[in-house]
């Protein structure tokens, strides 16, 4: 995981718990959609967004699931 990623994450416990507790693949979908940013702006939105959602327990397609 990427330090800029994990540091932004302990900033939110419950969503670390959640995140270190769920499958590689789960974890996966995250860091590759932050990692694929290409600019600093929209990493930074991204990792606020993945934060929110993983708190709530949600996957990042959960906008596509029945």
């Amino acid at each position: 995981m990427p330090d800029y990623f994990s540091e932004k994450l302990a900033g939110n416990a419950k969503a670390k718990e959640i995140f270190e507790n769920k499958s590689d693949s789960y974890r996966k979908d995250y860091i590759i959609w932050i990692g694929d940013a290409k600019t600093e702006a929209t990493r930074q939105k991204r990792m606020e967004e993945a934060i929110a959602w993983i708190a709530e327990g949600k996957g990042r397609f959960w906008k596509y699931e029945k």
